[in-house]
């Protein structure tokens, strides 16, 4: 029996033709870096070289418990590979089952694939959107503009200042909530996602309860 949840009664009946989907993969391993944005896609672009030049694709950030001894992530099996990619890709994302990478803190073996539905809930959440500034003002205008492009009205509230490590040197954003999105917006948003550098995980947003919690993240 599900329990009833106010944003799942106001999404259930939505349907549409899903443009993109997130696939989820177990993974097996010790360790993956915190900061494994660019290793993870470096990792996985040997397997998928259209990654990058894709729209709407995208590599999820890895969440995981700190090690408390390095500047690694504990991988246990409760945390997984998520990839986003348009439908017409899902075929060549799943050859991943299988296959081993490293991304830097040691083998990481890539298990069985489901593939998840985008939902179109009001309040949405990226980890780390980075535009070509990091000073807040200037973000939340270039954010504003981006949002108005793709037609998508909604407040935003701006969370932790984050940084990433690239080749090229460091880039800094924020954490993002988005609230009050529409229902087709909202999969817009997720679809087309904000900002620079997808496939290092940056400006991908997942569905979110609450606009409690962006503060603290």
């Amino acid at each position: 029996m599900r329990l009833y949840s106010p944003e799942w009664e106001a999404i259930r009946d939505f349907e549409y033709v899903p443009r993109c989907k997130d696939v989820q993969f177990d993974l097996v391993g010790s360790e993956i870096p915190a900061d494994h944005g660019y290793s993870l896609y470096a990792a996985l672009a040997d397997r998928l070289p259209w990654l990058a030049g894709t729209a709407g694709a995208g590599i999820h950030p890895i969440h995981g418990a700190p090690t408390g001894r390095n500047d690694n992530l504990v991988i246990n099996r409760r945390v997984k590979l998520v990839l986003r990619v348009p439908v017409e890709r899902l075929d060549d994302v799943h050859r991943l089952v299988g296959t081993h990478i490293d991304s830097g803190a040691g083998e990481l073996a890539i298990g069985a694939a489901k593939d998840r539905q985008l939902l179109p809930f009001a309040h949405l959440y990226s980890p780390l959107v980075v535009f070509d500034s990091d000073d807040e003002v200037e973000f939340l205008a270039a954010a504003r503009a981006e949002l108005e492009k793709m037609a998508v009205q909604c407040g935003m509230i701006p969370g932790k200042r984050r940084k990433m490590r690239l080749p090229g040197g460091e880039v800094w954003g924020y954490s993002l909530m988005l609230h009050d999105v529409g229902q087709e917006q909202s999969l817009r948003v997720q679809e087309q996602g904000l900002g620079h550098h997808r496939a290092y995980g940056c400006g991908l947003f997942v569905p979110h309860k609450s606009i409690k919690e962006v503060a603290a993240g």
